[in-house]
């Protein structure tokens, strides 16, 4: 073995230690990618949710919804179920919210798959995440909890979810909480 080959054989060892960490780098970049639009996603939904907050009437009622967990339940269902299931539901809030002056919703769900279809007319706000993990919905009903707190607002808070830990935290935050079978007895959701 010549010295040539010797460095040869040093600098492919080099490119493919070079292409290993390119790699774990474009992972490492699409993950924080990710961790940003969620973020983005997340403080959008938070400053909505505060002008909403701040144009309701003292004797108003929010209601809260989490949306997968209405629309799903235990359930496994296909993407078109799903789709479907949302749909009905949120037909059904809009006409909850025109059937009463006071209320105001607010469904909420994880994920940012159906992001582009959020939507808000007055007093119906359905929303997306775009998050994973700590940026999921429950985390952005606890934030506004937490904000409303603060700003002072005392606004009546109902937040429908079966998911036993949010309800634990969201009532700890001063919300009314309810099962969905509430919720969907009254609008046929499911």
């Amino acid at each position: 073995m010549t010295s040539n080959d010797i460095f040869r054989d040093t600098r492919v060892a080099h490119v493919r230690e070079l292409k290993a960490e390119v790699a774990r780098l474009k992972e490492e970049l699409a993950r924080e990618h990710g961790a940003r639009e969620s973020l983005e996603s997340h403080f959008a939904l938070a400053l909505a949710a505060a002008r909403d907050a701040e144009r309701m009437a003292p004797d108003a009622e929010l209601l809260v919804v989490d949306g997968w967990n209405a629309v799903i339940g235990t359930h496994r269902l296909d993407a078109d179920a799903r789709h479907a299931g949302r749909d009905r539901l949120v037909a059904n809030l809009r006409a909850r919210v025109a059937a009463d002056p006071r209320l105001h919703v607010w469904a909420l769900f994880d994920g940012a798959e159906m992001r582009a279809a959020a939507e808000s007319d007055g007093r119906l706000r359905v929303g997306y995440t775009g998050g994973t993990g700590a940026h999921r919905a429950d985390r952005m009903v606890c934030d506004y909890l937490r904000m409303r707190k603060i700003l002072g607002l005392n606004h009546a808070v109902t937040v429908v979810t079966d998911d036993k830990d949010f309800a634990k935290e969201a009532a700890a935050l001063g919300a009314s909480v309810k099962g969905t079978d509430t919720l969907n007895a009254k609008t046929q959701a499911n």
